[in-house]
């Protein structure tokens, strides 16, 4: 019987330390790292099969963005929850086991913070968001909060194989004009020497605050809103297996086509 209670106790002690190593915080190092599941370069050749589920990537961060498998629409990561704003404009939660071919993810701690306003296009806040990167070698999310006078957005459709590059799926880009609408964008800017691997600069996504509208953001304007930021230090990326993809001689000009 003393035998029997031994055992007991040691395998109780054992559940309690796996159950303490599976629900203890992310560590300072996790918490500061982008993780990105494949290559925006990948993505613009038409590598649109999904690698990792959402699941996967929820583990690695509470706020993000990306796209779907097949390329089914723009995907907003708030707050820890998948967003989903399809080429119709419906604004859905997927199934934790959906697959994504491109995201980056991070956990969300703000470093610095900012009132901005009045901005009467993207360009102006741009400029505005620049003035938060003090080290130009790092990485940084944002989230900015506000009541926005206009935002316009888009989405796409999901494609079918062989899939086309997607300079050529963005010429059937779908969007989306909104007026007085209070929500978030989310996003990431880039330094320069991520050459392909990510979009150098800005990449922002949008999500109202009733979940309704949202999208990959083109333009903006508002009077004022809150931008927060967080400079993230490390950087951490997953590669699928190799696909056939079409080719994409000047990533730069690529870029160019599909970031606008």
């Amino acid at each position: 019987m003393h035998n029997h209670r031994a055992h007991s106790l040691f395998a109780l002690i054992v559940f309690s330390l796996i159950l303490a190593a599976c629900s203890a915080p992310a560590s300072p190092e996790t918490r500061d790292t982008l993780y990105q599941v494949s290559t925006i370069n990948s993505l613009m050749a038409g590598n649109f099969d999904g690698i990792k589920t959402i699941q996967d990537v929820s583990k690695r961060g509470d706020i993000g963005i990306g796209t779907f498998d097949t390329l089914d629409g723009e995907l907003v990561m708030i707050d820890g929850i998948v967003y989903k704003v399809k080429s119709s404009g419906v604004v859905e939660k997927p199934d934790v086991k959906v697959t994504l071919p491109f995201s980056a993810v991070t956990f969300f701690d703000v470093d610095n913070s900012a009132e901005l306003g009045p901005v009467k296009d993207l360009d102006e806040l741009k400029a505005a968001l620049d003035k938060m990167i003090v080290k130009k070698d790092r990485f940084y999310a944002f989230r900015i909060d506000g009541t926005f006078t206009t935002v316009q957005t888009r989405s796409v459709p999901p494609q079918q194989k062989p899939y086309p590059i997607l300079s050529e799926v963005t010429k059937n880009q779908v969007v989306f004009n909104f007026e007085s609408v209070k929500g978030s964008l989310i996003g990431f800017w880039c330094p320069d020497t991520v050459g392909s691997i990510n979009v150098p600069g800005y990449h922002l996504h949008f999500i109202s605050d009733d979940r309704t509208q949202g999208g990959h953001l083109l333009n903006i304007s508002f009077e004022s809103a809150k931008a927060m930021s967080d400079e993230t230090r490390f950087f951490d990326m997953e590669i699928g297996e190799p696909a056939a993809s079409g080719n994409i001689s000047d990533a730069g000009a690529e870029i160019d086509k599909v970031e606008k």
